[in-house]
């Protein structure tokens, strides 16, 4: 079983979770490219341009900054890795919290993208959690 079996074996536990086509996948990476700004040396989000950010200690706390904001902790999230191999996963934040050292253990970069709560999580391969609004 590869790590990102592992992944979504402990996200089914944790409830829903669709693996995306490929097709599916690359409509919605280009969507999170067309809105969320990346960093023009890095491959990551340039969280300096955000509405709103924070950098997350707990990956609890991603939750607990989503209730102070009225965010609607059931819309869907897309979970996908800078490895473009995997497909892109849909389940819900609570799920992905829950099941978090599998999510970011599938690959070195981890985002996890709302687009109707307007907000995305980034696990950086160097440590860095950031959550931000755009």
């Amino acid at each position: 079983m590869t790590l990102f079996d592992e992944c979504i074996e402990a996200l089914k536990r944790e409830g829903e979770v669709i693996v995306l086509s490929e097709e599916e996948s690359k409509e919605i990476e280009k969507e999170f490219e067309e809105i969320v700004p990346i960093h023009p040396t890095v491959a990551k989000v340039d969280f300096s341009k955000m509405l709103w950010k924070r950098e997350i200690v707990v990956d609890e706390d991603i939750l607990e900054e989503l209730f102070k904001n009225n965010v609607n902790v059931n819309e869907p999230v897309y979970v996908f890795w800078d490895n473009v191999a995997y497909p892109t996963l849909k389940t819900s934040i609570k799920n992905v919290i829950n099941a978090i050292d599998y999510v970011i253990s599938v690959s070195f970069d981890t985002w996890i993208f709302c687009p109707k709560e307007r907000y995305i999580v980034e696990y950086y391969h160097e440590g860095e959690t950031f959550l931000g609004f755009y």
